[in-house]
């Protein structure tokens, strides 16, 4: 079966050299700076209410196991027509990019991930990662937390998070996390249609499961490659983290984030979604889309991107100027507060969850976790 990187859509292919390993990526929407009519808050004289300012960041899509880019094939071009400028990553070892053959740690990866953000020209993006990529998401946010304006984690709780929990599944049930362990079963079987299916069907939702098979012919003709299969499976057979990796995410998030999770996820249970409350210091939103399951992206994308896109647009808003807060004010909201918990039911099957941080005086810790309503 011959393998295609190179899918024709609204969209544009660049092989990009960073680090030293080339990476795929996919660009669709405006070039940078974005704009957009913004309203100021005090605008002069000489000039309308209304004037076009820097109202936006690129957003970097990260793909999860055992997919590539086209997992992102449905929320590229929403994303892209919403006036974002996108970029879908293939990483090391998945879809266009290359296979060395180490350098699937968390760490390594991000690294990898800030080194492509750069050789595209930026020095900052919202981060959006399904699955391993949301966990390199999290890790490269306590990496260079000065590069990740903002990060949406999809079905990855935080990796400390999963780990803490007693009895964890780290990868779907414990049967098909032995598997994954077994010398070349699983090489052969990503390298098959069949195989790949049954794999994106067990981590769906019942009513969902023809929408994310639509993608298995593709993924599976891309694993079947030489070497591609092995290095896909590199990530999750690992069930510790190193001491550069723990190292990294004990450092505490301090950029926004929103966590999407699916209601029937097998993959990742809600109580690790829930103690990624330990390892947050700034703002957190947490959102469960109704009746999907591990690929949100592909089995309801049009309510993803109704999630995705007011969190996006608050990140891209300019900064308050009516409010001026000094370092110190700052440095207070970061190292005390309490939580504050509320729930929104939307229509179309979201669950909001925002947790907003106010000063606590005297405080330092990061208190207990919010309950659930």
């Amino acid at each position: 079966m011959q393998a295609t990187v190179t899918r024709p859509g609204p969209w544009t292919h660049r092989h990009v050299t960073a680090g030293g390993t080339r990476f795929h990526v996919v660009l669709a929407g405006p070039e940078a700076p974005l704009t957009s009519a913004v309203p100021r808050p005090a605008p002069s004289a000489s000039r309308g209410p209304e004037t076009a300012v820097p109202a936006g960041h690129p957003v970097l899509l990260l793909h999860g196991f055992p997919e590539c880019w086209w997992t992102w094939r449905h929320v590229i071009p929403a994303l892209a027509d919403a006036g974002h400028r996108v970029i879908a990553v293939d990483l090391r070892g998945f879809g266009g990019s290359d296979r060395p053959p180490s350098g699937y740690d968390l760490v390594t990866l991000a690294r990898d991930v800030a080194a492509v953000v750069r050789a595209l020209g930026h020095d900052h993006a919202i981060i959006v990662g399904a699955g391993l990529g949301g966990q390199v998401g999290w890790t490269l946010a306590s990496l260079e937390p000065e590069l990740t304006v903002g990060l949406i984690p999809i079905g990855a709780p935080h990796p400390l998070a999963v780990r803490s929990l007693p009895m964890r599944n780290v990868m779907g049930s414990a049967v098909q996390h032995l598997f994954f362990n077994v010398p070349l079963l699983p090489e052969r079987s990503l390298r098959t249609t069949a195989g790949v299916e049954r794999l994106l069907r067990s981590w769906a939702a019942p009513a969902t499961r023809p929408l994310v098979t639509e993608g298995a012919e593709y993924y599976a003709a891309l694993l079947a490659r030489p070497g591609a299969a092995r290095s896909a499976l590199e990530n999750t057979r690992r069930s510790t983290l190193t001491r550069a990796e723990v190292q990294t995410l004990n450092r505490p998030t301090t950029v926004p984030v929103l966590s999407v999770q699916g209601e029937f996820d097998p993959v990742q249970p809600a109580r690790a979604h829930a103690r990624d409350t330990h390892h947050v210091v700034g703002v957190l939103q947490q959102v469960t889309i109704r009746g999907v399951g591990h690929f949100p992206q592909e089995e309801a994308p049009e309510r993803l991107v109704d999630v995705l896109l007011p969190f996006l647009t608050e990140l891209a808003a300019p900064p308050r100027q009516d409010a001026p807060q000094s370092q110190s004010s700052a440095r207070v909201q970061r190292t005390g507060w309490r939580r504050g918990t509320s729930f929104i039911r939307r229509p179309g099957g979201i669950a909001r969850r925002r947790l907003t941080r106010t000063p606590r005086s005297g405080a330092h810790g990061r208190g207990t976790p919010s309950s659930h309503a």
